[in-house]
C-alpha cells in the first residue's frame, strides 16, 4: 500500500510550541502551506483553531474535495481538531496505513441573487447566518424549503447550520446538536419576534432560499464567523448542499460524546464545596 502524501498547515495565531512539535512529529520532508495553497495532498494536518480548521476544509472543496482533513488543535477550542498535539505522535504509523475512520461531511453552497443577478456565492462548513446588523433593527425574511413556502421571519437573524456547525453558532444560539453520521440542514432563529419560530431540523439534501424584504444598512450575510456581504432588501439568499463531501480523520478512541463532554464542558456536575473549606 502506498503511503500518503502529506502537507502542513499552520494557523495564525498558533501557539508556537504546537507548531514546533507537528513539524517535528511529521518531519521536514512534509511541505508547509498557506491556506490558499492547500489541496493537493491525500491528507492536510491543518493545526490551530476552528477558524484555521474550516478555512483549509473551504479550500479543499475548492480544489476537488479529494483530501482528508486531520485536525491538530492549536487554538482555545478547537472542537473540530481531531487530535490534541501530543497524540498525533501516537498515531501517525495508523494515520499513515489508512487505519483511521474517515467522517464525511456535507458543507453548504450558498448565493446571493441582486436583480435577478448573482451578487455574490461561496460555501460553509459550519454556518451562515443573515444577520439583521446595525441599527439592530429585525430583519424580515420570507422563507422557502424545497420550493414550499415556510412562516415568514421576523427577528435578529437566522442561522443556516450543518451538522458539524451544530456544536457552533447554532448550539449556542439553542439549536440542537447533531451527532456525527447524521447529516442535516439546520435553521435556527435568532431572537424571533414571535414564538412560533423554533429550530428546524431538514434533511441534508434540502434545499432553503430567503428573500429579504427588511434589512439595516448593517445587514448581513456571514459565513463561518466570517463577513461574506452586505444583505439589501430584495435579495434572495439561496442554500442547498455542497456537491462535493468533506473528509475528516477521526480519533480512533474519542467518541462523539467525549469531544463533548471535553471540548464544551458537557453536562459537567457542578463543582462542590464542603462546609468550611476555604474559599
Amino acid at each position: 500500500m502506498t503511503s500518503p502524501s502529506f502537507e502542513l498547515v499552520i494557523g495564525e495565531g498558533c501557539d508556537k510550541s504546537v507548531a514546533a512539535n507537528v513539524r517535528a512529529t511529521l518531519g521536514a520532508s512534509v511541505p508547509e502551506r498557506s491556506v490558499g495553497e492547500a489541496g493537493q495532498a491525500d491528507i492536510v494536518v491543518a493545526v490551530g483553531g476552528d477558524g484555521t480548521i474550516m478555512r483549509v476544509a473551504r479550500r479543499v472543496l475548492d480544489t476537488g474535495g479529494v483530501s482528508r482533513i486531520l485536525g491538530v488543535s492549536g487554538g482555545r477550542l478547537g472542537f473540530l481538531a481531531a487530535f490534541e498535539v501530543d497524540e498525533l505522535s501516537t498515531h501517525l504509523d495508523a494515520i499513515r496505513a489508512g487505519a483511521l475512520n474517515i467522517e464525511s461531511r456535507h458543507a453548504l453552497r450558498w448565493r446571493v441573487l441582486r436583480g435577478g443577478q448573482e451578487a455574490a456565492s461561496g460555501c460553509a462548513v459550519n454556518d451562515l447566518v443573515l444577520a439583521a446588523g446595525q441599527p439592530f433593527r429585525a430583519i424580515e425574511l420570507e422563507g422557502e424549503v424545497d420550493g414550499g413556502g415556510i412562516p415568514r421571519f421576523l427577528g435578529d437573524g437566522l442561522i443556516v447550520a450543518t451538522s458539524a456547525g451544530s456544536t457552533a453558532h447554532a448550539a449556542s444560539a439553542g439549536g440542537p446538536i447533531v451527532a456525527p453520521g447524521l447529516e442535516a440542514t439546520i435553521l435556527v432563529p435568532l431572537a424571533a419576534h414571535s414564538l412560533a419560530w423554533r429550530p428546524l431540523v431538514l434533511p441534508a439534501e434540502a434545499s432553503v432560499a430567503f428573500t429579504v424584504h427588511h434589512a439595516n444598512e448593517g445587514s448581513s450575510l456571514v459565513e463561518d464567523g466570517q463577513l461574506a456581504g452586505q444583505l439589501e432588501a430584495g435579495d434572495r439568499v439561496e442554500v442547498g448542499p455542497h456537491f462535493r463531501t468533506l473528509r475528516f480523520l477521526r480519533h480512533p478512541e474519542r467518541p462523539f460524546g467525549a469531544t463533548l463532554a471535553a471540548k464544551l464542558g458537557w453536562a459537567a456536575p457542578p463543582s462542590w464545596r464542603r462546609p468550611g473549606a476555604d474559599a
